[in-house]
């Protein structure tokens, strides 16, 4: 029995340590990302091509947000033990989200290119939507939470 508590211990302070180095790598991510924003502004302003380069930084800002629930949930993982399958929900959305605004900058005016893409990902956007509105819709109770309460 003792070898077993030492063993699950170990465990414990090793899954606590990967969240730190997680938390820590998403943290980085993000400042990179604003730093990337940032010198995306100033390359806009420079060029003079404001429509392209506010649509290019606002994708840059939708990742900034997707960086910024994993930390939540990162933080609230290391505070409560516990995560919401929400955040991943939400990410999902927002990653989609940001692919329909891309498409068109990236198309370079020629949509009729990337239709199928562009169609995929708006069905996506509608079934991550519903997956987000039954999921929201399941009430949350601590009981539901317990895998090890029947």
């Amino acid at each position: 029995m003792q070898g077993q508590r030492l063993f699950e211990h170990i465990m414990e302070q090793a899954n606590r340590l990967l969240h730190v180095f997680m938390a820590v790598v998403l943290l980085v991510a993000s400042l990179l990302l604003i730093w990337q924003f940032a010198l995306d502004v100033l390359h806009t302003v420079r060029s003079g091509n404001v429509a392209q380069g506010f649509l290019h930084a606002l994708g840059n800002l939708f990742i900034l947000w997707v960086l910024s629930s994993l930390i939540s949930a990162e933080i609230r993982y290391m505070r409560t033990g516990s995560f919401s399958v929400m955040v991943f929900i939400e990410a999902a959305l927002i990653t989609l989200l940001r692919q329909l605004i891309i498409i068109p900058v990236e198309s370079a005016g020629q949509l009729q290119n990337w239709a199928w893409t562009y169609g995929l990902i708006t069905a996506a956007v509608v079934a991550v939507g519903v997956t987000y509105f039954l999921v929201r819709r399941v009430p949350h109770t601590d009981a539901a939470a317990d895998p090890d309460n029947p």
